[in-house]
């Protein structure tokens, strides 16, 4: 009797073994569910997130659409202080090719930055309307919902340069020393 209670110890020693490794192996593995859990966790905090991130963006884009505007109105000033004489057309043509091998269209790198509103069907774009009869470049860009961005009108006699002239300035600093 005694070697069958042997036998029995041994086969229940074994037993125990295998059941303890297998015990060990389950807990330790990752389920199919618990990772599909895990993935749409992830989704609902990344949908939760992204909305202030494309806001953000799209007003960086904007922002953009106004300061290739301010480059335009800034051009358009100089050239009309230049040359009094020229017509807005073709002011307005010249730096719109001018601006445009420079400057990139925020929303599509494809498009121009620039275009004259005869020809300007995209998104993004500054739009120049020139007035020869007035003589004025009404520069306008809009946001994708069509709302206006940014609006100016530049006339010649309606903006105002300020100028020192530093050759007097220095005469009068000479007279003081002396």
């Amino acid at each position: 009797m005694d070697e069958n209670k042997i036998s029995e110890n041994l086969e229940n020693t074994e037993n125990n073994e295998v059941s303890v490794v297998k015990k060990d192996e389950n807990p330790n593995k990752i389920t199919l569910f618990e990772i599909f859990v895990l993935f749409l966790l992830l989704i609902c905090v990344a949908l939760y997130i992204s909305p202030n991130f494309l806001i953000k963006a799209e007003n960086r884009k904007y922002a953009q659409i106004q300061t290739n505007a301010a480059i335009f109105t800034s051009k358009a000033l100089s050239e009309f202080s230049a040359n009094p004489k020229m017509k807005a057309s073709v002011i307005s043509n010249k730096l719109v090719e001018e601006l445009n091998a420079v400057n990139k269209n925020p929303f599509s790198k494809k498009q121009p930055a620039y275009c004259v509103l005869a020809k300007c069907e995209c998104e993004g774009c500054v739009k120049i309307n020139p007035d020869d009869k007035t003589n004025s470049i009404t520069v306008e860009a809009n946001t994708k919902d069509s709302i206006l961005l940014i609006r100016t009108v530049i006339q010649p006699p309606s903006f105002v340069t300020y100028t020192r002239d530093l050759t007097e300035l220095e005469k009068q600093s000479k007279k003081r020393k002396k």
